[in-house]
């Protein structure tokens, strides 16, 4: 059982005033809970498989967290990256942050990406989710309205959209089938408006006291709203709503005009950083594959332009690029269909000349010979393909076209 905050007053913010850290009623066992929603998560959810960016986040996240909150004690804090293509950032009671692959490659710049881990340290160390967690025997589980206005979320919320026909990303799949509801809290459906706009306040106030240009919080909410006409209904969670995200830019903008002015023409603030480019480069390329899986053609697109205005030569981009217009020739009429097909050709290409000890692109060059009855090219490519690859996980498939190709 978990149980709600005291029905008084809040209990302070960690680090208030300078006292150390003391467990409110409850919170224990929100921190028990918290934990054991994240273990079930990962059964199904993905964390992104790269050591140093997530060292990168820890680094941002850290600067962005007061020192009096570090001294009081309470959740060590964790930012951990989650690949999904969806917009989602979400913090539970515990400390650990997570941020979907989806949202970082949509930022701009360090300042934005310390926008978002500072709002999500806020919910923690505000203690915002005591205000809206779910409890059992409360009014709340038979559809009454928890403390704070979030009512009592349920993977439920999200199961709804898949009932209604439209797909759920992994990550939302899994809170839903799962029933996950500290995580629907966090991420779905917030902590109601009055703690979503503490957490823009203070948020904002980390951003300065850490030493980024605050201009580029409202940004940060604007670069993930541009794009929204083009994401579809796949997007569930709280920041993949533009209505939600232009909500958080107008609050930030007005923080800024309001509170904020002079520390925005100070001249010495932080936009960017080279680390921001080099460990972002590369979370945008492999975001756009899964956008590409998800048949979101533009957004993946701007994805590898993106990449490719960074770093021309990158090999891999090029056989996404390949791969984005063999995925659209297969949903396009003949005559065009024809013409992206001799646009990936070329993109797989360029990919196998950029790095001839790639073996992906030989994979699909010969797929395309195969499919234009070219049977001397797709032997070459396939037998290249397994030559670099010899243990490949469909070589045994591979080694089949080669044998019908012999005959």
């Amino acid at each position: 059982m978990l149980l709600p905050a005291c029905a008084g007053r809040r209990p302070l913010p960690i680090g208030a005033d300078g006292r150390p850290y003391t467990p409110a009623p409850g919170e224990p066992a929100l921190w028990a809970e918290a934990e054991r929603e994240e273990k079930a998560l990962f059964t199904r959810a993905r964390r992104y498989d790269d050591a140093q960016l997530h060292e990168y986040l820890a680094r941002v996240g850290a600067r962005v967290v007061p020192a009096g909150v570090k001294a009081a004690g309470g959740p060590a804090f964790t930012f951990t990256a989650i690949s999904d293509p969806t917009l989602n950032a979400f913090a539970m009671p515990d400390g650990h942050v997570y941020v979907h692959t989806g949202l970082l490659s949509r930022l701009e710049n360090e300042a934005q990406l310390a926008t978002i881990l500072a709002r999500e340290t806020v919910h923690v160390t505000y203690r915002h989710a005591l205000g809206v967690a779910p409890h059992a025997g409360d009014a709340s589980a038979s559809g009454g309205g928890a403390r704070g206005g979030a009512g009592r979320p349920r993977g439920r919320d999200l199961r709804g959209h898949a009932l209604r026909g439209t797909a759920l990303s992994r990550t939302a799949a899994a809170i839903a089938g799962l029933d996950l509801p500290l995580a629907a809290v966090a991420s779905t459906t917030g902590f109601g408006r009055d703690l979503e706009r503490e957490a823009d306040r203070e948020g904002m106030r980390r951003l300065i006291d850490a030493g980024y240009d605050p201009r580029e919080a409202p940004r940060a909410f604007a670069a993930l709203a541009a794009d929204a006409d083009d994401r579809g209904t796949l997007e569930t969670f709280l920041l993949g709503s533009r209505a939600r995200l232009e909500e958080r830019a107008e609050s930030m903008q007005a923080l800024l005009a309001e509170t904020s002015a002079a520390a925005a023409a100070r001249p010495d603030t932080v936009k960017s950083t080279q680390e921001f480019e080099s460990r972002l480069r590369t979370v945008v390329r492999e975001n756009a594959l899964l956008d590409l899986r998800a048949g979101r053609f533009a957004l993946a697109q701007r994805q590898l332009d993106r990449v490719l205005v960074a770093s021309p030569p990158d090999p891999v981009a090029h056989l996404y690029y390949g791969d984005l217009y063999r995925l659209q020739a297969q949903r396009s009429a003949s005559a065009e269909a024809k013409d992206l097909d001799a646009k990936a050709l070329a993109s797989y290409q360029r990919a196998a000349a950029l790095d001839p000890a790639y073996a992906d692109p030989y994979r699909q060059l010969a797929f395309l010979y195969y499919a234009e009855k070219d049977t001397g090219r797709a032997r070459e490519a396939f037998q290249r393909y397994l030559t670099l690859k010899p243990d490949a996980a469909d070589a045994a498939r591979i080694r089949d076209y080669l044998v019908d190709l012999d005959r």
